[in-house]
C-alpha cells in the first residue's frame, strides 16, 4: 500500500468484493467487464483477475480489474478491459497517479512485459447527435492523463473498436424514432405475428438446460458463418453462476409456434448495457424475431435504469461483415471508434514482439487460409 495525505492505493481482497461492485455499477466509463464477477468467469480462459483501487478516505475514487495471463516466452501480459474505472472526471484526475504507479509496480513484481488498458473512450465518428448521455465516452482530458504516463496509442484492439451506442435517457418513441424505416416495421411485425420474448435470470430453474439451447444456436450461426471463434460452453455456464446472486445478466429467448428461433444474453450495471453474445437459427425467417429479441433487449435495459445501451461492436466497410453491420446499424444510435489499446511496455523488446511480430504472423495465416479456400 502506498499512501500521501488521505489518498491511498490498495489490491483489493474478497471481503472487497461489493463495495468494488458498487462503486463500478456507478461508473459512466464501465461496462460489466470491470465487475468482480467478470474476473471470475475469466479464470476459465486462463486469466487471473486482480482488482486495484485508489481510495480518498473511505471511498475509491479511480480503480481497475486486472486479467492476467501467461504469454509464452514474454512473461505475463496485463490487460484492463474496459478501465480504468471512475465516476468523475474530478475523481480521475485525483487519482490516476497513484493508480497509475500501483499498476506500474504491480506489473514489474509479477514479470509483466506490457500494461494494456482499453478505456471507454473514443471519438463521435458520424453525423448522428451525440446527446449528452453519451458525451462523457468522448472527453480527452481523460486520454491526456494516461498518454502523459508514457501509454501509446497502437493499432490494436481486444473489445470491438467501432460502437453504436444508444442514449436511453430518450423514450421508447425517441428510441424507435431512430430506426430506419424497415427496421421499425420489422419491429412491430414481429409483435404482430405473435413471436414471443423471455427474459430468464440466473436464478431460472432450467437454467441450464436454456444455456445448453442458447450455446446450439451459437454454434448453428457459427458454422453458416463460416467459422469464427466461439468461446467454450463453460464460460457461459461459469458466467452465469459467477453472477448468480445478481441481476446484472440476464437470457433472452424468441419464440414462434413453441420453436426456439434466436437467443442472447444481456449484460446491464446501472449506467451502461449490452447483449454482445447471440446466436440464432434459420426457422421461421419471415417472422423478424430477431429485431423483436433486441428491441425488448434494449427495453428491459431502459427499465433496469442503464443510461446506454451498446450494440458492442460493427465492422464498416467490410464485405464479409456487411449484413452483420448493417442489421445493427439500422437501429439508429451513434457511432464512436474507440481508441483501441493504450500500451505501456515495460519490456520494449518483448513489446514489439508483442505488438508486432505477433500479429504479422496472424495476418499470414489469415492469409494463406483465405489462398486455400
Amino acid at each position: 500500500m502506498s499512501s500521501d495525505s488521505k489518498i491511498y492505493s490498495k489490491l483489493l481482497e474478497e471481503s472487497d468484493k461489493q463495495i468494488w461492485n458498487d462503486f463500478v455499477n456507478e461508473s459512466p466509463w464501465s461496462t460489466i467487464l470491470q465487475f468482480w464477477q467478470w474476473g471470475d468467469t475469466k479464470e476459465t480462459e486462463g486469466w487471473t483477475p486482480y482488482r486495484i483501487a485508489v481510495f480518498n478516505d473511505q471511498k475509491i475514487i479511480v480503480g481497475a480489474q486486472i486479467l492476467v495471463k501467461p504469454a509464452p516466452v514474454l512473461g505475463n501480459y496485463l490487460y484492463v478491459p474496459h478501465g480504468p474505472v471512475f465516476q468523475t472526471i474530478e475523481d480521475f484526475s485525483r487519482g490516476w497517479d497513484k493508480l497509475h504507479f500501483h499498476l506500474l509496480n504491480f506489473a514489474k513484481a509479477h514479470n509483466c512485459f506490457v500494461i494494456e488498458l482499453e478505456p471507454m473512450l473514443g471519438v463521435h465518428a458520424d453525423e448522428n447527435e451525440l446527446s449528452a448521455g453519451l458525451v462523457h465516452y468522448t472527453n480527452t482530458d481523460i486520454l491526456d492523463h494516461i498518454l502523459n504516463k508514457g501509454y501509446m496509442k497502437t493499432s490494436r484492439n481486444m473489445q470491438p473498436k467501432y460502437k453504436l451506442l444508444y442514449d436511453l435517457t430518450k423514450s421508447e418513441d425517441e428510441l424507435l424514432g431512430l430506426m430506419k424505416k424497415n427496421t421499425r416495421y420489422n419491429v412491430k411485425y414481429a409483435m404482430k405475428k405473435g413471436v414471443q420474448i423471455e427474459e430468464c435470470s440466473p436464478k431460472d430453474k432450467n437454467i441450464q438446460a436454456k444455456l445448453r439451447r442458447f450455446y446450439d444456436l451459437v454454434l448453428d450461426m457459427q458454422k453458416r458463418s463460416n467459422g469464427y471463434p466461439v468461446r467454450p460452453f463453460k464460460t457461459f455456464t461459469r458466467l452465469f453462476e459467477a453472477f448468480a446472486d445478481t441481476d446484472n445478466i440476464a437470457l433472452f429467448e424468441a419464440k414462434y409456434e413453441d420453436d426456439l428461433i434466436t437467443t442472447n444474453i444481456s449484460e446491464r450495471t446501472k449506467t451502461w448495457s449490452s447483449s454482445f453474445y447471440a446466436g440464432s437459427n434459420r426457422l421461421h425467417s419471415n417472422v423478424k424475431a430477431p429485431y423483436l429479441l433486441r428491441w425488448e433487449s434494449i427495453r428491459s435495459a431502459k427499465k433496469y435504469g442503464s443510461k446506454v445501451y451498446d450494440f458492442w461492436g460493427f465492422i464498416p466497410e467490410s464485405d464479409q461483415h456487411k449484413g452483420y453491420s448493417d442489421t445493427k446499424l439500422s437501429f439508429g444510435g451513434v457511432r464512436i471508434d474507440t481508441y483501441g489499446l493504450l500500451s505501456l511496455p515495460i519490456d520494449s523488446n518483448k513489446f514489439f514482439i508483442w505488438d508486432k511480430i505477433i500479429p504479422l504472423r496472424g495476418k499470414i495465416i489469415e492469409l494463406l487460409r483465405k489462398v486455400k479456400r
